[in-house]
Parts: structure tokens; C-alpha cells; sequence
């Protein structure tokens, strides 16, 4: 990130453990991890950059807003609900520099704690995390979908058919999981995915059947290339758009005004 060679990282990495005395890293063939001293650092190192971000934020006066915003949102909130947001704050905050990652509810949420990323949002069910601040914008629902040539009606038919999936590690996977579980319909004829756009292409050609938020898959079903499968539950098909941050995170003014910009779009 920083365009530095590897002997130069390694001769910072030598200057460092030659001050504090004590190795930083434990070199186990290829592969490195902190010791005890560099967890300990590490902590220290943390609230280096938070001071030194809020330096960074520092205005000429209190209507400029400038510095970093690194947001963390996941594939459906950011191609269906994030981009007129993120259009228009660049356009009315030219000086903050915002980067956005895309990646899984659970990933992104880890993200916070280790302070890599400054607000993620998701769409999952509500977060209960004692350690973020956590604000539910909108309800979306979730939908069962096919191809419009399954032969099937309810999700209750579903056993035997091919299941899609996406990775482990997403929250929309686990839900599914744990729905198909109490209905009792087994799995072990399933398809993973990592790419949502993926997943929603394969089950329009008919090759199996997912669960997936109605806002991803609208466009499909009103072409008709996909269907949707009932379900006796179909009130409980439900994930939560939200913002969160870590508790202990000092919310600069271009992180006040992003959230704000969020929410107002979001609650509309």
C-alpha cells in the first residue's frame, strides 16, 4: 500500500524490534505472527492512528470538511442502495478521500474491531454486537427464487433440488442454512458462490434454487427469468440494512456527515 520494496519493510521491521529490545515476530518458515510484545504493541499502534487521524481531520474552519472515510458495505448494499449516496457526498465534500470495500456482513464487522475500516453497512439480521454502535435503516425482504421453469410452488417441495449458496462466512448463507434445517430439506446438492451477480444468473438458467433480497432480484422477476417460491413463513423472510461503527470510535465531521446522508436516504 505504502510502494515500499520488501528489504525496506524488513529494515523498519529491524529498527523497531532493535528500540524495543525484544523481536516483534516469530518467523516460522514462510509464514510470520506477531509475539506477545507485538500484540502488546499493537495496541499502542492503534491509538498512534486514531491521534494521528484526527489530526488529519483538522478543519480551517467548522464548514470545511476533509480527511479519510474508509466504508466497508456489502455486494447488495452497494450496488442497490450506496451509489447516489456515495455520488452525492463526493460531490458536496470534494475533500474527503472515501474508499469503499466490498465484502461479506461477518468480514466487514471484523474489520471494525481491528480498526480497518471507520462505518460498515450491511444487510443482515439486526447486529448484536456489545462493542459497535449499530442503527437499523430499512427492513428488505427476502424472497425464494427459481428459474421460471421450476416445476415446484413452495419451498416445502424443495428437497432434492440444487441449492445455491454463497460463501461461508456471509450471514445471508447462515440464514438460509438454518431456514432449510427447520424445514427439514437437505443440502448436500448445493452450489457456492463468492459473487451475488453470479449466484442470481445461475438460478435464472434454471440451475437451482436460492434465497436472496427481493431489491437484488426485482429486475429478474418483473422479466420474468426468475420466479419466486412461497413459503409458510414468508413474514419472517427478513434481513435489516444498518450502519455501524465501533463504540469507541471518534466520528470525525466527514463521518458525521456521511452517516447522515446515509440514513436520510435510507429512511426514505
Amino acid at each position: 500500500m505504502l510502494q515500499y520494496s520488501q528489504a525496506t519493510i524488513t529494515s523498519h521491521i529491524q529498527q523497531l524490534e532493535d528500540e524495543i529490545g525484544m523481536p516483534l515476530f516469530d518467523r516460522l518458515g514462510k509464514k510470520i505472527q506477531l509475539t506477545s510484545v507485538g500484540h502488546e504493541l499493537y495496541g499502542y499502534v492503534l491509538e498512534l492512528l486514531s491521534s494521528y487521524e484526527k489530526i488529519r481531520h483538522i478543519s480551517s474552519d467548522e464548514h470545511t470538511v476533509r480527511g479519510e472515510l474508509r466504508i466497508g458495505a456489502s455486494e447488495t448494499m452497494t450496488v442497490f442502495k450506496l451509489a447516489p449516496v456515495l455520488a452525492a457526498y463526493k460531490n458536496r465534500y470534494p475533500e474527503v478521500t472515501v474508499s469503499l470495500l466490498n465484502d461479506n456482513c461477518i468480514p466487514l464487522r471484523e474489520r471494525l474491531h481491528t480498526g480497518e475500516l471507520d462505518i460498515a453497512i450491511t444487510l443482515e439480521p439486526v447486529v448484536d454486537d456489545p462493542q459497535l454502535s449499530t442503527e437499523v435503516c430499512s427492513e428488505e425482504r427476502l424472497v425464494f427464487v427459481g428459474g421460471n421453469q421450476l416445476a415446484i410452488r413452495s419451498i416445502e417441495e424443495a428437497d432434492g433440488e440444487c441449492i445455491i449458496f454463497s460463501e461461508k462466512n456471509c450471514s445471508l448463507r447462515r440464514f438460509f442454512e438454518q431456514v432449510l434445517v427447520e424445514k427439514g430439506i437437505r443440502t448436500q446438492n448445493h452450489l457456492e458462490f463468492t459473487s451475488m451477480e453470479a449466484m442470481k444468473q445461475c438460478v435464472a438458467s434454471g440451475l437451482g434454487i436460492s434465497l436472496m433480497p427481493y431489491i437484488s432480484v426485482e429486475a429478474l422477476l418483473q422479466d420474468g427469468r426468475m420466479k419466486i417460491i412461497e413459503s409458510a413463513d414468508d413474514e419472517h423472510l427478513m434481513f435489516f440494512a444498518q450502519i455501524s461503527y465501533h463504540k469507541n470510535k471518534w466520528l470525525s465531521k466527514a463521518h458525521q456527515k456521511f452517516i447522515e446522508m446515509l440514513l436520510g436516504h435510507l429512511h426514505v
